[in-house]
């Protein structure tokens, strides 16, 4: 059950995006039997395995403010039900995510949104050395561990289908090697938001793993612009441990932080808003967005719209979310941005905010042909443009 759905999408077409995750505020633990006390110590360990997905840190119960909630631990409870795996009893537990974030904001945490970078996954087994490439087909004894350690770290993880394009654009020897460049080229039809090797020798307590996370797309490993992070784990929990490092390090990256003052004010400029609804799916999505506190529309003409956002977090996790987004695409800085920063206001909106015609009507209703310029000044970020692309 821990197999995310878009791996199934994966094999009926190519090539992916980054996923969401659905089930960040979800977690299934054993339950022995039904006495109160194992049902809230039950509880607690679910809302653990939580608050280690959403803030991306798997040390999170360090924290006094967690441990605190911990004891305390119904208070972020929104469902409970139970189940059965394997023969054994098990407590389903979802949390209000809203609570959680709030937690999170006390305890001065972290905190990873649903959009999370796929990563495609190399792996090769060696048994009496005799290596083999595990494919998403192979019903290999390794999958189910590899599997429910991404997803108790709310991981996205892809393996290769393994179809005649697979297994002639790559060899055993390439990856155990660790060859970049034709680990890139065989990777690139997938569209990762990141690549990981992993080779394994051994099972259960005898397990020798090693393994290899380029952290960037695969023309980024080809342009040398993703350096890997490599490690090596033994024994029945490498698995788990790998998966631990490889999401902390991922949360590093993409995950905010939480408790702090607002970062400051940034500006994005998006074309091709030719529609009352590519607006408002528009400001919805960034407003979505885990850097972002505040969103305000200041500026309209034809069909570009300038957004002022205030971060929670600062710009580089903006741009990382923004890259993540395929129906927005990143454009070069061209001379209408000058000109619209500079140019008189025909018309100024209450408060630096312009505000569209309502949703009702047509989806296809033309945005109104206004130049509307906010009284705000810019901010001192500059102003990044990007294509709108709804049908990404």
């Amino acid at each position: 059950m821990w197999r995310f759905a878009f791996f199934l999408g994966a094999l009926i077409a190519l090539p992916l995006q980054a996923a969401t995750v659905e089930t960040l505020y979800q977690a299934q633990v054993s339950l022995p039997d039904t006495d109160s006390q194992t049902t809230r110590a039950a509880r607690a360990t679910a809302l653990q395995q939580v608050l280690v997905k959403v803030s991306g840190q798997s040390n999170i119960s360090d924290n006094e403010v967690i441990q605190k909630a911990l004891e305390n631990n119904s208070t972020y409870v929104s469902q409970l039900g139970h189940s059965s795996v394997n023969g054994q009893p098990t407590l389903d537990v979802s949390f209000d995510r809203e609570k959680i974030r709030t937690l999170l904001t006390q305890a001065n945490a972290t905190f990873w949104s649903e959009q999370r970078p796929t990563i495609l996954v190399w792996l090769i087994e060696d048994k009496h050395r005799d290596r083999a490439i595990v494919f998403d087909q192979s019903d290999n004894a390794l999958q189910r561990p590899l599997n429910q350690a991404a997803a108790l770290r709310g991981v996205p993880l892809l393996l290769p289908i393994g179809d005649f394009e697979d297994v002639t654009a790559i060899s055993v020897p390439d990856l155990w090697g660790g060859f970049v460049q034709p680990i890139a080229k065989a990777s690139t039809r997938y569209q990762p938001d990141a690549v990981m090797v992993v080779r394994v020798k051994g099972s259960d307590a005898k397990t020798q793993l090693t393994w290899q996370l380029f952290p960037g797309s695969p023309s980024a490993m080809l342009d040398g612009q993703a350096e890997p992070v490599e490690g090596r784990t033994n024994g029945s929990v490498a698995i788990q441990e790998m998966m631990n490092t490889v999401a902390d390090h991922l949360a590093a990256r993409y995950a905010i932080q939480l408790g702090g003052a607002t970062e400051g004010g940034f500006a994005i400029e998006v074309a091709n808003i030719r529609h009352v609804e590519d607006f408002f799916q528009l400001e919805s999505l960034l407003k979505a967005m885990s850097s972002v506190a505040e969103v305000n529309a200041t500026h309209l003409q034809g069909d570009r719209v300038r957004f002022s956002i205030q971060l929670l977090g600062n710009e580089q996790a903006f741009a990382r979310e923004l890259s993540m987004e395929p129906r927005l695409q990143s454009q070069p800085v061209t001379s209408l941005v000058r000109e619209m920063a500079v140019e008189g206001a025909t018309g100024v909106a209450p408060e630096g905010v312009i505000v569209p015609t309502s949703r009702e009507g047509s989806a296809s209703e033309p945005l109104p042909q206004l130049d509307v310029s906010a009284t705000r000044s810019a901010t001192a970020s500059g102003i990044s443009q990007y294509y709108w692309n709804p049908n990404a």
